[in-house]
């Protein structure tokens, strides 16, 4: 009897030590996920925005990475040009036929303000880049593109920008019409993925140009790019020579798809994805009827792709997903919108925690800092067209998400975005975890973010399912207390599986 309670003695104190612990596991989290943003509106300056503030902006929220779209008919001049000008020489930089000058500022900017950049190079192009210029209309061209041209454009921009980019993506949303077309075509043997093979040829001239003219990063640009609508799963199989089941095509499939005798491995970088759900309209936990969509409840389909795809040596295996565009579009402005901008606060901070879960993550998206004036466009940003702050933006800055464990136990993960920063400038001070139960808010906890400023703690105390937390910061960019949304315990938020 005496060892028995000895023992029981003994247990009781290694269970308190674990206790200990798990809330001490705040300063050794493992997730080591970048911030992305991308907002080329504000940063080219088209309608009289200041990029050199908006980059400041984003770098004082503790963005990582900025992501831009370099587009073909953007850098021409000439976009209605039927037939290449005598004498151009697409991989050229110097050309007077193009203008850099938009870019050249954003990459500057983000190199002064210490933000990894993200080149996504990609079509539309002029008219002459189309194998059927005379079909292409009176907008950007997507019909058709010639594979030859986009590999010597991606070589004008990895001439100009070497050494500068961290990643390079190549080309945005090939899935959707609006990017490349056909999507599909319709034939006998069956149904061809006619975008997708354009685009395989598109992401190998490409990926040439840039391992040739930008060696250092040729281990680092991204395949895929896709929307989440718009069956991406089929369309990223059969890029890569697959069927919708992940087998090699056969037969006349395969020839249609232009797959050849020994399809080639693309060594690719990571798979990059824009994983909205419902076009940004829906909520994150809602699901979806649709077997080949791709919204961030669904991940999970994407790492089966990725695996058979690398067993089959299409691609290298143990490659990262880079979330490159993702929001919530709010309503108020957009009138079609299911989401509150409170709301939007709520399901952002959500989300990161969702891919926080996923160690092949590598980046989660922000899509937009600002509004746009037109209600019928995106607006997903953490202000108003006209400014205002929407709820989402002391949100994204300090995200917080409380799961609840049992009546009187929760995790609360958290982050303080501009750590990174704010550790550079000198005397960063830990975030303050805080607890309301009815009444004044009281610290509960001061845990150490890691290096990207994420935190998760476990609490235990009477209330803590029913109360609402929130995370105190003293910002020392900004000069004065920040804090975060008042958030209280939900079920945990994972992936669905199919």
């Amino acid at each position: 009897m005496r060892n028995s309670k000895a023992l029981r003695t003994l247990v009781c104190a290694l269970l308190a030590i674990v206790a200990t612990l798990a809330v001490a596991t705040s300063a050794n989290a493992s997730s080591r996920q970048l911030s992305l943003i991308q907002d080329d509106a504000e940063m080219l300056g088209d309608r009289g925005e200041d990029p050199a503030a908006a980059m400041r902006e984003m770098r004082d929220l503790g963005v990582d990475v900025l992501r831009t779209n370099v587009l073909f008919y953007r850098v021409y001049r000439r976009q209605q040009d039927r037939v290449k000008p005598a004498g151009f020489v697409t991989s050229d930089p110097s050309e007077p036929l193009y203008d850099w000058a938009p870019t050249d500022r954003i990459v500057s900017l983000a190199r002064t303000n210490g933000i990894k950049l993200m080149l996504t190079v990609s079509g539309p192009g002029p008219r002459w880049f189309s194998e059927r210029p005379g079909s292409c209309g009176n907008k950007p061209c997507t019909l058709r593109p010639k594979a030859k041209e986009f590999g010597q454009f991606a070589a004008a921009v990895a001439k100009r920008y070497r050494g500068l980019v961290s990643w390079y993506s190549l080309y945005n949303e090939p899935n959707l019409k609006q990017w490349i077309r056909p999507e599909v075509t319709n034939t006998r043997a069956g149904r061809v993925e006619t975008a997708a093979v354009y685009y395989r040829k598109l992401w190998i001239e490409g990926y040439k140009a840039i391992r040739t003219y930008d060696p250092g990063a040729r281990s680092r640009v991204l395949f895929g790019e896709v929307a989440a609508i718009s069956a991406p799963l089929p369309f990223l199989n059969a890029a890569l020579c697959l069927d919708a089941s992940g087998r090699p095509f056969r037969g006349k499939l395969r020839s249609l798809h232009r797959c050849g005798g020994s399809p080639a491995r693309l060594n690719i970088g990571g798979w990059a994805i824009h994983p909205y759900n419902q076009g940004g309209l829906g909520p994150p936990r809602r699901k979806t009827s649709s077997k080949t969509a791709l919204p961030q409840q669904y991940i999970p389909r994407l790492h089966r792709l990725m695996t058979r795809a690398a067993g089959r040596g299409r691609v290298p295996g143990g490659r990262g997903i880079f979330m490159t565009e993702f929001g919530y579009q709010t309503n108020p402005p957009d009138p079609v919108s299911f989401t509150s901008p409170k709301e939007q606060a709520q399901y952002i901070n959500e989300s990161d925690r969702l891919f926080y879960g996923d160690s092949r993550v590598k980046t989660v998206a922000q899509y937009q800092l600002v509004d746009v004036p037109q209600a019928d466009q995106y607006n997903s940003g953490l202000r108003f067209a006209r400014g205002k702050k929407k709820a989402s933006y002391d949100a994204y800055r300090l995200p917080i998400v409380v799961t609840k464990r049992s009546s009187r136990r929760v995790e609360v993960w958290g982050q303080v975005r501009p750590a990174r920063f704010a550790r550079t400038l000198g005397g960063f001070v830990n975030p303050e975890v805080q607890l309301s139960l009815g009444g004044a808010w009281k610290t509960v906890g001061r845990p150490s973010p890691n290096s990207v400023g994420i935190f998760k703690v476990n609490q235990s105390r009477a209330g803590a399912a029913s109360g609402r937390w929130r995370i105190k910061w003293q910002n020392t960019i900004a000069g004065g207390i920040s804090y975060s949304r008042a958030a209280k315990a939900a079920k945990p938020f994972r992936y669905y599986r199919d």
